[in-house]
C-alpha cells in the first residue's frame, strides 16, 4: 500500500509551513535565494518538494487552461495524418508509465520523446524532447552505433 505524501514528505510540509520563506534576488550575482525570517536557506529536500508541487501545480494549471496534453503513445492515424515515418515505441510500467518515441518527419527533423504519466494525478511529465537536423543526426549517429556494438550481447 502506498505512502501519502504528506506521510512521505511530512519533514519538509513542516519545515516549508512552520517558516516564513522569502524569496532574495541578488542583481550583482544574479542569484536568487529562499531565505526564512532568520535568513536560513531552505534546505534542498524542502526546496525539492515545493519544486516538484510547483511543477504539478503548473501543469494542473497548463491543462485547465489550454486542454490535456496527450499522454498516450502517437496513434497509427496521428502518424499517417503528420508523415511520421520509422516511428518507434518503448513503453515501461513501472510506478509511472514511461513512454519513449522515436522518429522522423516530413520536415528533416528526427525527434526523441520521453514522457511519463502518474496514474495518481494523471498528469505528464516530461523528462526530455529532442529534435536533430539531419547534420545533428548524422554526428552523433557512429556514438550510438558504437554504444549499441559495444553493449549489445
Amino acid at each position: 500500500m502506498g505512502y501519502s505524501k504528506e506521510v512521505i514528505f511530512k519533514e519538509q510540509i513542516n519545515d516549508v509551513i512552520s517558516h516564513d520563506w522569502k524569496i532574495v534576488y541578488n542583481p550583482e550575482t544574479d542569484t536568487t535565494k529562499i531565505i526564512n525570517e532568520k535568513g536560513d536557506e531552505i534546505s534542498p529536500s524542502s526546496l525539492g518538494f515545493i519544486g516538484s508541487e510547483i511543477s504539478d501545480y503548473i501543469n494542473r494549471r497548463e491543462e485547465e487552461k489550454c486542454g490535456e496534453k496527450r499522454k498516450t503513445p502517437l496513434d497509427e492515424f496521428t502518424i499517417k495524418r503528420f508523415g511520421i515515418q520509422d516511428y518507434v515505441l518503448i513503453e515501461e510500467s513501472s510506478p509511472l508509465k514511461s513512454i519513449l518515441e522515436a522518429y522522423h518527419n516530413q520536415y528533416c527533423m528526427f525527434i526523441l520523446e520521453k514522457f511519463s504519466v502518474s496514474p495518481q494525478n494523471n498528469l505528464k511529465y516530461s523528462e526530455f524532447d529532442v529534435c536533430l537536423s539531419v547534420a545533428e543526426a548524422e554526428k552523433i549517429l557512429v556514438s550510438l552505433q558504437n554504444f549499441v556494438e559495444k553493449n549489445k550481447r
